[in-house]
């Protein structure tokens, strides 16, 4: 038998700790791993010459929980059209925990998070209004 405590992980953005995920015990269940080492390349804002040398279990990383990868990806809406709706499951509640999740509702039909509700797959999921095109401010010119 485990200790739930000893096996938690924290959160490195809001240091709250977790449980682990089922698959990968030093990942947070439903988070992000994101080793940043990784992120750069020469001449890049970090560069990470020195990092690719390394063994992955020496790289470092960020852990991040289910309630930080939201609150980043509402940060950067840019980021976060690359998520797509469905990202993750989540238990069939009243609302769903956030925008990315999917479901099986009790009728055994797979749903997906609209807002604060729940709506059918092959339901045409409305756009977030931050995600929806807005005019730009840059003038496109001929090259």
């Amino acid at each position: 038998m485990t200790n739930a405590v000893s096996d938690a992980v924290k959160c490195d953005a809001c240091d709250e700790l977790h449980l682990p995920s089922v698959g990968a015990p030093s990942a947070i269940d439903n988070g992000w791993w994101l080793p940043y080492e990784t992120f750069g390349y020469y001449s890049g804002f970090t560069d990470n010459l020195e990092a690719m040398m390394m063994s992955d279990d020496l790289l470092k990383s960020w852990s991040m929980c289910h309630a930080c990868i939201v609150k980043f990806l509402d940060t950067f809406p840019l980021l976060a059209k690359s998520i797509e709706r469905g990202a993750h499951p989540s238990p069939y509640d009243d609302k769903p925990c956030c925008s990315y999740a999917w479901s099986i509702a009790p009728n055994g039909e797979t749903v997906f998070a609209s807002g604060s509700e729940w709506i059918p797959r092959t339901e045409k999921i409305p756009p977030r209004e931050y995600l929806v095109p807005k005019k730009s401010h840059l003038v496109n010119t001929p090259h």
